[in-house]
């Protein structure tokens, strides 16, 4: 586990973080299904995220900025805050109002099938034999999931 001079190999690291990603993602979800009841979708996404834009806004201080005074910075802020955070987690929301916790998390992995599969099919990306592997797990385990999920 250790690499060069005692120090964590950056597999364990990247390890680690994927794990401290997945389980902030989980937390997420089940504050926001509590924060859901009885609130509309939209008030709790404005809540949630004008909460951690506070959080992170000392970065403001800290990061060079000047790509965003661009046209095309601009645009690619505007397309990633409007389309990819805010119309995708107040339809997430809507969704989490709807199901459990537990089905809409499962639901997420289908976010990195699909985008691979858009990578291969119109954009011609090429997946490896471990890209191929984890798909195959990922669509099993779903289609597992959700024939066994009645019975």
């Amino acid at each position: 586990w250790q690499g060069e001079g005692g120090r964590l190999s950056s597999v364990l690291v990247g390890v680690l973080l994927a794990l401290g990603a997945g389980a902030s993602y989980a937390v997420y979800t089940v504050a926001s299904k509590e924060l859901l009841d009885g609130r509309s979708p939209e008030a709790v996404v404005a809540v949630v995220f004008g909460l951690g834009a506070l959080l992170l806004s000392p970065v403001l201080f800290m990061a060079d900025l000047d790509w965003l005074v661009s046209g095309r910075g601009l645009a690619v802020a505007l397309h990633l805050g409007i389309l990819t955070v805010a119309v995708a987690y107040l339809l997430f929301a809507r969704g989490l109002a709807q199901v459990r916790v537990a089905t809409a998390t499962t639901l997420t992995l289908a976010e990195p099938l699909t985008a691979a599969t858009l990578g291969v099919v119109v954009l011609g990306e090429r997946l490896g034999a471990a890209g191929w592997l984890g798909a195959g797990l990922l669509l099993g385990g779903l289609c597992v999931l959700f024939s066994t999920k009645d019975k």
